[in-house]
């Protein structure tokens, strides 16, 4: 249970970097993506165009897909099986706040300067 949250927003930014890849392949066809909006592609230019037309929609799609995954992974409740492990006791006797935090750590403020 605790593994499918941490998937699903590493699932997000996989998404978004597969998007970011799209858009540049769209940015490099784009003057052919113009030619073929326009009507004035000849035969190179049309195959461009649906190339850059095709990786921009993709990169519309998996953007906002990558989007519902991150929006599902911020409003899940957190509870103990899915807020993850507390860190490994390295011996320097710091403070051991949990992974994504649970209000049971003690804060580590001090208000001398006040």
């Amino acid at each position: 249970m605790k593994q499918h949250g941490a998937n699903g927003l590493q699932r997000a930014y996989l998404l978004w970097t597969i998007a970011g890849t799209s858009l540049i392949v769209a940015a490099v066809a784009g003057a052919s993506v113009i030619e073929v909006l326009t009507g004035t592609a000849d035969a190179g230019s049309l195959v461009w165009g649906i190339i850059g037309i095709a990786a921009l929609l993709e990169a519309l799609v998996l953007f906002a897909v990558g989007l519902r995954l991150r929006h599902r992974y911020l409003h899940q409740v957190q509870g103990y099986e899915s807020r993850g492990d507390y860190l490994a006791d390295d011996g320097s006797n710091r403070v051991q706040i949990p992974l994504l935090g649970d209000g049971q750590a003690r804060p580590n403020i001090t208000h001398e300067g006040l």
